[in-house]
């Protein structure tokens, strides 16, 4: 066995050498695409990925559809070939990149399922729950035993057993949902779909054979894409996969490796998102010995290793029962600061994960019930002024200096805005585009999902999809005008053009291309500044509007809010991790692997900028910093730093009332993810990443949340759950090293665009 392995890795590798140009060529191409879309993707624990071996990539949450595989196919060394839904495949345009980047093609029984005919209902809801009777039906001709029913909106299904009549049916369950019975047990019943039996024994074998030649397959074990905070029920697929590649071939040595995307506004064009890969999961021979006995044993071998593989998802996820907890908690991550070592954007999103963790554990506190009430007061302040948390330390100025930096940034803001304009304009026509056709094609994937919230998981695809259709022809047509005009130059256009009217019309097409081109990248550089620097003028402003006295007063709110919740996540730490550090700076996170892969001649051209004007407004405050209330205001600000970095060398006593927690519950949190104990801390002189130049609009913080769903507050008024400034947020990294958090909400109903529905 183990020599037909290696003669299968060896026939794998002559099939890379020989076919695998084109797969490579397209995920450049697509690599480079998404990372333009993006402004920061950032990665953790790559190395953790085998170099070598079978690996099956287990990818969550789906929150942006098409873009999620690219993402992964950017940070994974390997090649990883997807599974991928046949209604997709059999798509013109995207089937071909499929076919071109090897998926795996699998009929879902979902968009095979046909409308029937008449209406159902349950006569004897008591009595025969599973005899399901038909108005006007023909259940002889439409339904054989195998297939299934399902009712509107996914609310349930029910596989049939057996076929009585064209008005009869037995099916094999009871459906108990409450809003399925309502359904059922009105007079005139209820429409219904009928979902065909798929034989999945040809994706099985794709996917097997793949395995054996030492590949890597990605499958996204949700099913299908959505916008929720949570996870959705994983579907059965990946670990049948896994158990029955490695119960065909003991010598395998495959491995499953969790892998989690975390996004911060996943459809807005120059955001940011954070891939994480986990601890690769062995395949324990026990549960394949379990799963060859076929039945209820192999049923049990898949349910215990698809909760392993849950487990692993969440210690690399972010998870909340719904979007008001998400905000809450990432306030508190910003407001916690024990230290004032910067961490990077994967960092914080670890971070974010384990204070998740924490407060799972201790939300029912009466001190952490206050403290929730305090942040969901002060995120509602944040918003009634328009400005975010990390920009409230920036109003504690004087009227003169702020001032004097209105104007500065005004100025830089005009000169940024006069060079992005012409590329603005000339794009004008693709914002409008993408934007309007990506909303409309999202209202359609709302209405036809049973899972998504608002459909956004779609608009990131299609923004993508359209643009690298339109922009090559915009720019073809602005080229075919520019020679145009130039061969038809009026009299007033004359001396414009007469440098280059004896060129020849192609050389004309091709130089306008390419300025079509370089002003849409000096619009893409400048404008995104010139977006900072308007978020940045805000606070200056309220400044000069309100004065100091009144600003001053939302800073010492934050600032005694951020101490108390210091205070207690410094009491709480050593309850849940008993070598927890008094600096509290986990090595791992300090020194972890969260690069940026994203540091292209983009953000280098823009960061230049920003270092300019940052240099002239440390001159210009140097200047006006020789007295003056905004000098004592800093003082202040000094003294009250100073005191709190006492405070952490040696830790006041307890006022609080709590006990540790009960055994119950370190059981509950240690089933979540391994305790990584906090051990050293590292230097001052440690490598930090690079803070943005604008000290008060730090890059890695622009954003934090996701997309807001539908019962969430507008989510243009909730920029208040934006990250925090790093020099606040970087010392919350400092507090758990465990994992991840204790809760993934309420069971969610399983979806019904899953890529595997195994009964």
């Amino acid at each position: 066995m183990a020599g037909e392995t290696m003669q299968s890795e060896r026939r794998g590798t002559n099939l890379d050498e020989e076919t695998f140009f084109i797969y490579d060529l397209f995920r450049m191409f697509w690599t480079r695409v998404v990372g333009l879309f993006f402004r920061e993707i950032a990665e953790r624990n790559a190395h953790l990925i085998p170099r070598t071996g079978p690996v099956i990539f287990v990818v969550a949450p789906h929150h942006n559809q098409f873009v999620d595989p690219v993402i992964l196919l950017m940070h994974a060394v390997r090649r990883v070939y997807f599974l991928v839904a046949a209604a997709s495949m059999r798509r013109r345009f995207i089937g071909f990149y499929g076919r071109c980047m090897r998926g795996i093609s699998v009929e879902r029984q979902q968009d095979l399922a046909k409308t029937g005919t008449g209406r159902i209902r349950v006569d004897d809801r008591y009595g025969e729950p599973t005899l399901i009777t038909g108005l006007g039906t023909r259940f002889a001709t439409e339904i054989k035993p195998g297939m299934k029913v399902a009712l509107p909106k996914g609310v349930g299904e029910a596989k049939v057993v057996e076929v009585l009549s064209d008005t009869q049916l037995r099916v094999a369950k009871e459906m108990k949902e409450l809003a399925a019975m309502e359904l059922l047990t009105r007079t005139d019943g209820t429409s219904f779909k009928v979902v065909p039996h798929v034989d999945q024994d040809e994706m099985f074998h794709s996917v097997y054979q793949r395995l054996n030649n030492g590949e890597c397959v990605g499958i996204f074990p949700e099913g299908g894409s959505h916008d929720r905070t949570e996870m959705l029920p994983l579907k059965a697929g990946a670990t049948i996969m896994a158990l029955g590649a490695t119960a065909a071939n003991p010598e395998l040595g495959l491995k499953i490796v969790p892998t989690g995307l975390n996004y911060f506004h996943p459809s807005k064009f120059r955001s940011r998102a954070v891939i994480d890969f986990g601890q690769p999961i062995d395949i324990p021979p026990e549960l394949v010995e379990q799963y060859r006995k076929g039945g209820a044993a192999k049923r049990e071998a898949c349910d215990e290793l698809l909760r392993v593989v849950s487990e692993g998802l969440k210690q690399v996820t972010l998870n909340t029962p719904d979007y008001e907890t998400l905000k809450m908690v990432q306030a508190g991550r910003r407001l916690y600061q024990p230290t004032q070592h910067s961490l990077t954007m994967a960092q914080q999103v670890e971070l974010t994960r384990r204070f998740i963790k924490g407060y799972s554990v201790y939300r029912d506190l009466p001190e952490v019930k206050e403290l929730r009430d305090r942040i969901e007061d002060y995120n509602l302040q944040l918003r009634y002024y328009g400005i975010r948390d990390h920009q409230v330390d920036t109003m504690r100025i004087g009227r003169a200096e702020a001032g004097a930096l209105f104007v500065w940034r005004l100025l830089w803001l005009l000169i940024m805005g006069l060079v992005a304009l012409p590329g603005t304009v000339l794009n004008l026509p693709v914002f409008i585009v993408t934007g309007v056709v990506s909303k409309k094609k999202a209202r359609a994937a709302l209405a036809a999902s049973t899972v998504k919230v608002r459909a956004r998981d779609v608009i990131a695809t299609w923004k993508i999809l359209i643009a690298l259709g339109l922009v090559p022809l915009l720019y073809t047509t602005y080229s075919v005008l520019a020679v145009l005009f130039v061969r038809r130059a009026p009299l007033w256009a004359a001396g414009l053009v007469a440098g280059i009217a004896d060129w020849p019309s192609s050389r004309i097409y091709l130089w306008s291309w390419a300025l079509a081109a370089f002003m849409s990248y000096t619009a893409l550089v400048f404008g995104e500044q010139a977006v900072d620097i308007v978020k940045s003028v805000r606070p200056l402003f309220l400044t000069l509007i309100l004065g100091e006295e009144h600003t001053e007063l939302l800073a010492r709110q934050r600032e005694e809010l951020s101490d108390d919740i210091t205070e207690l996540v410094n009491e709480l730490g050593p309850k849940i991790y008993p070598e927890f550090s008094n600096t509290r700076v986990p090595v791992d996170l300090l020194l972890g692997d969260g690069k940026k892969t994203h540091d292209n001649i983009i953000n280098g051209s823009a960061d230049a900028f920003h270092r300019k004007m940052r240099e002239g407004e440390q001159a210009l405050r140097q200047r006006m910093g020789g007295g003056g209330s905004s000098s004592n205001l800093r003082q202040d600000a000094e003294d009250a730093s100073s005191s709190a970095s006492s405070g952490l060398r040696q830790r006041r006593p307890s006022k609080y009332s709590f006990s540790p927690p009960t055994p119950r519950t370190m059981a509950t949190l240690n089933s979540i993810s391994p305790l990584e104990f906090l051990t050293s801390v590292a230097p001052p002189s440690t490598a930090q990443p690079p803070h943005h130049p604008m000290s008060d609009s730090p890059d890695c913080e622009e954003v934090e949340t996701m997309e807001s769903p539908a019962d969430a507050p507008n989510p243009e008024t909730t920029e208040a759950a934006a990250p925090s400034a790093v020099s606040r947020t970087s010392a919350a990294a400092q507090q758990y090293q465990g994992g991840t958090p204790a809760t993934t909400g309420p069971s969610t109903p399983e979806p019904q665009n899953g890529m595997f529905d195994f009964s």
